[in-house]
């Protein structure tokens, strides 16, 4: 693989691997690394993730942790499902993303996948925003009720 030869791990394109308990073996780099500026609810210590997408598996991507080979949810753009989806970030969410404008953020809804796929739900009421560039990302709960924590994924 072509890795620096430099014998630090830090800012370096050195090649990491994680053997994720959903998707094997993974290898990523340092700047792959998306960091949560708050923890996603349930998982208080966890902050750093990769984002992964694939042809098998679109429109659904995963957020695997580096931290915990375990911890992998699946993402899917609400906006796929739902075309109205289209929730404001507060100016302080934005702040505290580093959005300058909206065009660098990607909005995600975790999807839960129960034993009957076809009842999978996304939560459209805590969305993950991430600024792509920036590599940073937040879970934002948002204050306007129209939008379910457990919205159907499919139409049944």
């Amino acid at each position: 693989m072509g890795a620096n030869s430099v014998n630090t791990c830090e800012d370096t394109m050195e090649t990491k691997t994680i053997v994720s308990g959903k998707l094997g073996k993974i290898e990523y780099a340092d700047a792959d690394i998306i960091t949560l500026s708050a923890p996603i609810l349930g998982f208080p210590d966890l902050s750093d993730f990769i984002l992964i997408s694939n042809e098998k598996s679109y429109p659904f991507l995963w957020f695997q942790s580096v931290q915990d080979k375990d911890i992998c949810f699946i993402l899917v753009e609400p906006e796929l499902f739902i075309p109205e989806y289209t929730p404001k970030l507060n100016k302080r969410e934005a702040k505290i993303l580093g959005a300058e404008e909206e065009t660098k953020m990607k909005l995600f809804a975790i999807v839960v996948v129960p034993d009957q796929p076809k009842n999978a739900t996304m939560n459209l009421r805590a969305p993950l925003i991430v600024n792509v560039e920036k590599k940073l990302a937040k879970q934002v709960i948002l204050e306007e009720d129209k939008w379910q924590i457990k919205t159907p994924l499919f139409n049944k």
